[in-house]
């Protein structure tokens, strides 16, 4: 069975983003609907909050659905004025036990490996938030990166694919499950599958159907003789 994994974005849409005439929750919303997608065609079974619900109704949500990991999603902040110099991904975790950072480092990594804030603040313990504490599953909550710095809010609106595809690689690590991205070509069969339009006892028939379907622009359409 499938990972069952609660995605959780951000519902604080007053907390303005300094590019884009936008804020936390419209972003993060984004990013888990991309954060959805990837990890559906990794293989993970995923239930996402509607956009602007209540923290204490997800979490209920996560809960009675049984997730497995329960990922809230947000950007940071430092100041209020869109003046903010800060940058870098911080993910938080009840408490630093192996069975918590198993999952948070690798989800870490491979956030921060994408996002453009050059400070490392790591996994960092905060047991006081309510969807760390309250959560049954564990829970790797995510400040993707600083949205009062203007150049990394213009980044964090025009990336939600990549952030979104970064937070599925680093489940699929935690996990050992293979990580598909969404140009990965179909696998190669070795069965062919030929469409036939029309059979026909009188040959002339089948010459006359056939240069009808050829004028129509199947050109490659052809005859098989087949033996009774």
């Amino acid at each position: 069975m499938s990972k069952k994994i609660y995605l959780s974005p951000s519902n604080q849409d007053g907390n303005l983003y300094a590019y884009g005439n936008t804020n936390e929750m419209e972003q993060c919303n984004r990013i888990a609907d991309c954060a959805k997608t990837a990890l559906e065609r990794c293989g993970f079974t995923v239930k996402k909050a509607p956009k602007g619900q209540a923290m204490k109704t997800s979490i209920a949500e996560s809960n009675a659905w049984g997730a497995d990991l329960h990922i809230p999603i947000h950007t940071n902040a430092c100041t209020n004025d869109g003046t903010g110099t800060a940058g870098g991904t911080l993910v938080i975790v009840y408490s630093n036990t192996p069975a918590n950072t198993a999952i948070a480092r690798p989800v870490y990594n491979a956030v921060q490996a994408v996002t453009p804030g050059e400070t490392d603040y790591g996994v960092q313990p905060r047991p006081d938030l309510a969807e760390l504490n309250s959560t049954n599953a564990i829970a790797v909550y995510i400040e993707v990166d600083f949205h009062d710095n203007p150049p990394i809010a213009k980044w964090l609106i025009e990336n939600p694919v990549t952030v979104g595809e970064a937070i599925a690689k680093g489940v699929c690590k935690a996990y050992g499950v293979e990580y598909k991205s969404p140009s990965e070509p179909p696998p190669k069969s070795d069965v062919f599958y030929r469409v036939q339009v029309g059979a026909f006892s009188v040959r002339s028939n089948a010459e006359a159907y056939l240069k009808k379907v050829q004028d129509a622009g199947f050109k490659d359409a052809f005859i098989v003789e087949v033996k009774k």
